[in-house]
């Protein structure tokens, strides 16, 4: 059974934001190591190199279950290719709020100068529709959680109204139709909120402790 889990931010993710999620978490008995990085004066290389060694030290310490969020999820699933020669590879997977295709947003996006700045190359890769097609997903059980609640999203104004979306994230950028045999559950929550949402966490808690994936 596993004992602790990675939890991989998104690009602007604050401590703050996850904070209940540590202790929902450390409140059942699993420790949670939150992998941090700074997407705007960090090469994606730089990154994904750092979240190998992070994984490795997650392995090390036994079995764990991997959470990814936002953009978080992509730098996981990279990793994860990088790591499985190794056979270092969580128990489970939760892809929470994480685009599993080019983001229609970021392709928006992508030639604003704040936007260069603050995300650097993640921002530019998670807009380009054959980079983001070439990231495999991992070769464990994997369930895609996605927000539905748009209202509060930072950038809702930017986004499709005919598209479900969470302010950020459209559903079927993070559920899309060729990866509908993944476990799918859907959170009424913007994008910046679902990491502290109880229906989320409770959600990770099932997928967690559930048999088989």
């Amino acid at each position: 059974m596993a004992s602790h889990i990675a939890f991989i931010d998104g690009v602007g993710g604050k401590r703050f934001m996850r904070g209940r999620l540590v202790r929902y978490f450390q409140d059942r008995g699993l420790q949670v190591h939150c992998f941090d990085y700074a997407a705007s004066r960090q090469s994606l290389d730089e990154i994904r190199a750092r979240l190998r060694d992070f994984l490795r030290q997650r392995a090390a310490q036994g079995e764990f279950h991997a959470v990814g969020y936002s953009f978080g999820g992509v730098l996981l699933r990279l990793a994860l290719a990088d790591l499985r020669a190794e056979g270092l590879q969580p128990a489970k997977v939760a892809l929470l709020a994480s685009p599993l295709t080019a983001l229609r947003l970021s392709m928006r996006l992508r030639h604003w100068r704040i936007y260069r700045w603050t995300c650097g190359e993640c921002g530019q890769f998670a807009a380009r529709p054959e980079l983001m097609a070439q990231v495999p997903m991992p070769a464990v059980p994997t369930a895609c959680l996605y927000g539905t609640w748009p209202w509060l999203g930072a950038f809702r104004w930017l986004c499709d109204p005919h598209v479900g979306n969470d302010g950020m994230v459209a559903v079927d950028e993070a559920h899309p139709p060729q990866h509908g045999h993944l476990p799918a559950m859907p959170i009424p929550a913007s994008h910046a909120f679902i990491p502290a949402h109880p229906v989320a966490l409770d959600a990770l808690r099932a997928w967690f402790d559930g048999a088989g994936g």
